[in-house]
């Protein structure tokens, strides 16, 4: 066995007899446990954060959408249409024209945002599942019905018993405006009637109708142009490699997002708000890690004839150093190991238990959720040995100077 690390085990496994040294030492491992356990958790957290706005996303984000490069419309021929439909992994291409508009009804007004769609919408059964009241159509051209998000429908006051009069929808032509051109064409109306209430989440909830394409068309008066097209995906597709071969396919004026990528700038800053977590973490661990500063420093002062034994049986400086930073390791790691324990008990509990509430009434989930990654772990004892080495420099410098000073 090397004989620093010898050493060290033994320092650290014998009893002190200076119990308040013994004390301090106790307390570093514990400071060190409990930073390493709450970090742990809150990086779960994040984890877990971010594992369920990708869920929801999923709910009502396509898998891929084509986007023009430099325009908001958008517009793509049958001939490229049909050769997007042949790349193995697509099932549905849902062409979608949104804005948003004003809607009155009884005496009540609110903006939304419309999203027309086709039947393909329908039949990729695109949010089905979150219709909570109501039928799942959007009617034909002889009568327009919408699917609507539940806030709306509950601030606007709609009922489904009401056949008679319909929801007013309301839309600026904006190149009218633009050249303060004011007619009776420079609004353009439609009604529809609601054939569906969902719950999604609150800002989609609070804002969304979804209503025909040829409705929206009418309505924003751009025949023929489109806001996007969604496509979803099979199953055992693989959104990135579809990706790249519609991107081949179209070229550079088009540009395709995954869902990720769409809703890229939320999850790069959860990411960046877990990064600077962590280092507000480490900081917190690195001052925690001043208990072990002093543990060892005590201890170099109680076991200096040790020391001076050790040298007289032929130890060497070098041997000496690594013995007091590998009994700095030991202590830092003994709670490192039982704070990732504590860590993966609670974080584990809190996953299939809540034991945690959220405390938001009719949120969503109803706990935090916790999702652990095996980084986490890995870069939490990173930290934990970089501190741990800065913090044992000073004390095993002291106890080679104390040991070999020259009287």
């Amino acid at each position: 066995m090397n004989l620093s690390l010898f050493i060290a085990k033994r320092y650290f496994f014998s009893k002190s007899k200076a119990s308040f040294i013994s004390l301090i030492s106790r307390i570093s491992m514990i400071s060190v446990g409990i930073e390493v356990m709450a970090l742990i958790l809150i990086l779960s957290v994040f984890n877990g954060l971010e594992d369920f706005q990708k869920g929801l996303f999923k709910t009502f984000d396509p898998d891929l959408r084509i986007l023009s490069t430099d325009q908001q419309r958008v517009s793509l021929n049958a001939t490229q249409l049909a050769s997007i439909r042949s790349i193995p992994g697509i099932a549905f291409i849902n062409p979608v024209l949104e804005d948003q508009g004003l809607i009155r009804f009884d005496q009540k007004q609110l903006v939304v945002r419309f999203k027309g769609v086709d039947s393909s919408f329908l039949a990729a059964n695109r949010l089905k599942k979150q219709v909570v009241e109501g039928e799942y159509f959007l009617g034909d051209s002889s009568q327009a019905f919408a699917l609507v998000g539940i806030g709306v429908f509950l601030n606007m006051g709609m009922s489904f018993e009401n056949t008679v009069e319909p929801i007013q929808a309301w839309y600026p032509d904006h190149n009218l405006l633009r050249r303060f051109s004011l007619n009776e064409n420079t609004i353009r109306s439609q009604a529809f009637f609601p054939s569906a209430v969902l719950e999604v989440e609150q800002s989609f909830d609070n804002q969304t109708v979804i209503v025909p394409l040829t409705w929206m068309e009418s309505l924003v008066g751009t025949p023929g142009m489109r806001s996007a097209y969604e496509i979803m995906l099979s199953a055992d597709a693989n959104d990135l490699q579809v990706k790249e071969k519609v991107t081949q396919l179209l070229g550079k004026d088009y540009t395709v997002q995954t869902r990720d990528e769409q809703h890229a700038l939320l999850l790069k800053a959860i990411k960046i708000e877990k990064l600077f977590v962590f280092l507000i973490m480490a900081f917190v661990m690195g001052i925690a890690s001043f208990t072990l500063f002093y543990a060892l420093s005590l201890l170099v002062i109680e076991k200096r004839k040790d020391l001076r034994s050790l040298m007289a049986m032929g130890i060497s400086p070098k041997q000496l150093l690594k013995s007091f930073l590998f009994l700095g390791l030991i202590i830092s790691f003994s709670g490192a190991m039982v704070g990732m324990l504590l860590g993966f008990v609670m974080a584990w509990a809190q996953q299939h238990f809540g034991i945690v509430p959220l405390g938001i009434p009719n949120a969503l989930i109803d706990a935090y959720p916790i999702q652990m990654h095996a980084m986490d772990f890995v870069w939490t004892a990173i930290a934990v040995i970089v501190i741990t080495f800065i913090a044992s420099i000073f004390p095993a410098r002291k106890a080679v100077q104390m040991t070999f000073e020259i009287k």
